[in-house]
């Protein structure tokens, strides 16, 4: 009787023990390996660069394409639609001072923020915040994100600032492993009025010293 006693005080401690280790454990957060943190630190101080792409967008109602060329510089970046979706040829230039858009036309349009300035010129909403980032395999900086990445650790999906983005697929530029192909979809339905779907295929890349 007191062998069986002691059985059941001993299962009884091991059972709480057991009960309270699992209470006290915390999950481990799933840290990048140390070549892809360098990676990554790699490509976040490219500051300097030119891409050549295909840019197609559908919306609710509508759909567009167009030549996207993308100059990087620090302090100042420059974009050109070259196509249908421009209506032409558009201009945008942003810096520290504002984004300042020349369309097809002539006409010069001022505003502080690039992707509002394209709405409005255009009716196209483009996130250039992120997208700057995104075209480099990153996350943006500074701005929340749930992000997953594939079996070589580049970034392959991220959600972020009312977008979801995946980058199907990647190249090597100017020996930089770079996307290639990235979808960028609004988080609103397709039967939304804002919905938006952009697809760009990259055709080149120039990363300047």
């Amino acid at each position: 009787m007191k062998i069986e006693r002691k059985f059941i005080n001993a299962c009884l401690l091991l059972t709480a023990i057991l009960l309270l280790g699992a209470c006290t454990v915390k999950p481990v957060k799933k840290e990048l390996p140390g070549d892809v943190l360098s990676r990554q630190a790699a490509l976040a101080s490219l500051d300097h660069w030119q891409l050549h792409a295909r840019i197609g967008l559908r919306s609710k109602d509508r759909s567009g394409s167009a030549t996207l060329i993308w100059e990087e510089n620090p302090g100042q970046r420059k974009l050109r639609l070259i196509g249908p979706l421009g209506g032409g040829v558009i201009q945008l230039q942003q810096d520290a001072n504002g984004v300042t858009i020349i369309d097809s036309k002539g006409k010069i349009w001022q505003e502080k923020d690039a992707g509002e300035l394209i709405r409005r010129v255009t009716g196209w909403q483009i996130p250039v915040s992120g997208l700057r980032w995104w075209l480099l395999g990153l996350v943006e900086p500074g701005s929340k994100s749930e992000s997953t990445f594939d079996a070589s650790q580049r970034l392959s999906n991220v959600q972020q600032g009312g977008w979801n983005v995946t980058l199907e697929k990647y190249r090597l530029f100017d020996n930089f492993e770079l996307p290639a192909t990235l979808v960028v979809e609004s988080e609103f339905g397709q039967d939304h009025e804002r919905y938006l779907r952009a697809k760009l295929i990259v055709k080149d890349w120039k990363i300047m010293d």
